[in-house]
């Protein structure tokens, strides 16, 4: 685990020649509220993540941290696996492309996985789900499990979420001729958030 304020320019350098050699390293840049406990985050998040070829953590300015990860299995399993969070903290972050800024890059947005409960096994469709996803926030794919058949209490859809909306707890859809029916949501791994607003981030 690295620490202490970071030498960009070595680790960028170090970054572009195994890239142009292997292809097999990454940065994420995250935020999370949580500055004053920087160590016992790395070893937090170090923990959840078992990066097999290690990682570096580096404050980049106020609650901003880069993630440099060395192997691109490593950094695809944080990709993927998320939402993570820290002491109910969520951590929103960016994978860094090209010629990014790692100071400047928005970080208002974050993957996670909705559960979608009540809905109708009518209603359990990739197009519908679809639909459902974008409303909650931007469809990236559903749980192949949804479609095997088999009854579940409930579908998962997986959404990219503008952390700055409140978060949408239920939705109402019909057939053409039917009636009406609520559909509510879960948010599976969320951390701190206000009930009353719902923003993530303060509760």
């Amino acid at each position: 685990m690295e620490s202490g304020h970071p030498n960009l320019e070595k680790l960028y350098e170090r970054l572009t020649i195994e890239e142009e050699e292997e292809e097999d390293s990454g940065i994420i840049v995250g935020a999370v509220e949580e500055q004053e406990k920087k160590r016992a985050m790395q070893n937090v998040l170090a923990s959840l993540w078992r990066p097999k070829e290690g990682m570096g953590v580096h404050n980049i300015a106020g609650y901003r941290y880069s993630f440099v990860f060395y192997h691109i299995l490593d950094l695809r399993k944080v990709i993927e696996g998320g939402p993570w969070s820290f002491e109910q903290n969520m951590l929103v972050y960016h994978h860094i492309q090209n010629e990014e800024d790692p100071g400047q890059v928005a970080l208002n947005e974050m993957e996670i996985w909705v559960q979608v409960h009540d809905i109708l096994r009518g209603f359990i469709s990739e197009s519908i789900l679809t639909s459902v996803g974008n409303f909650v926030g931007k469809y990236v794919k559903s749980n192949p499990a949804n479609f095997d058949g088999t009854w579940r209490q409930y579908v998962r859809v997986r959404v990219r979420l503008d952390v700055q909306r409140p978060l949408k707890r239920r939705m109402k859809i019909k057939r053409e001729g039917g009636s009406w029916n609520w559909i509510n949501f879960k948010y599976e791994r969320m951390g701190n958030f206000c009930f009353v607003c719902g923003i993530i981030g303060h509760t």
